[in-house]
């Protein structure tokens, strides 16, 4: 079935970054672990092992298509995108939508944003930083031993 476009966009009530989103079966209560907004690493190019974006969207009218995508804003170039119908049993509803990713090449250091998207509209983004962790200095005990008595 073909998507429609909504007669008004939804509304993005959260994105959130993080390390791991638990999803209580029972409750259906998400507890978001280990939001940040930067990423150190030791150097770039980079892979980032594994992330989660949170994504919390109401006033959802009809089965909408929704895109997240992963934006360097230096250049404003696309580096990861996917997409997808989403429903809500009622405008009022908050749903949340879960993306786990792993593997994320980072080509170099700087501002990314991930970004929410419906009918070709920004509904919101979320940044955050990549940073090179600049190089340790040789500390005096980490020379090795000269054969000094």
């Amino acid at each position: 079935m073909p998507e429609r476009v909504p007669i008004a966009l939804p509304t993005l009530v959260s994105l959130l970054i993080c390390d791991q989103v638990i999803d209580d079966k029972i409750t259906n209560k998400k507890s978001v672990i280990g939001l940040f907004n930067a990423v150190l690493v030791p150097k770039v190019p980079a892979t980032i092992h594994q992330l989660v974006v949170l994504a919390s969207l109401t006033e959802i009218e009809t089965r909408v298509e929704l895109e997240l995508r992963l934006v360097r804003d230096a250049d404003n170039e696309v580096l990861f995108r996917t997409h997808g119908p989403v429903e809500a049993p009622s405008p009022l509803a908050t749903v949340d939508l879960v993306f786990a990713m792993q593997g994320i090449p980072i080509a170099t250091a700087g501002q990314y944003a991930f970004e929410v998207l419906c009918a070709g509209d920004v509904l919101g983004r979320r940044r955050f930083q990549v940073i090179e962790r600049p190089p340790r200095p040789l500390r005096s005990d980490d020379e090795p031993n000269r054969g000094q008595v």
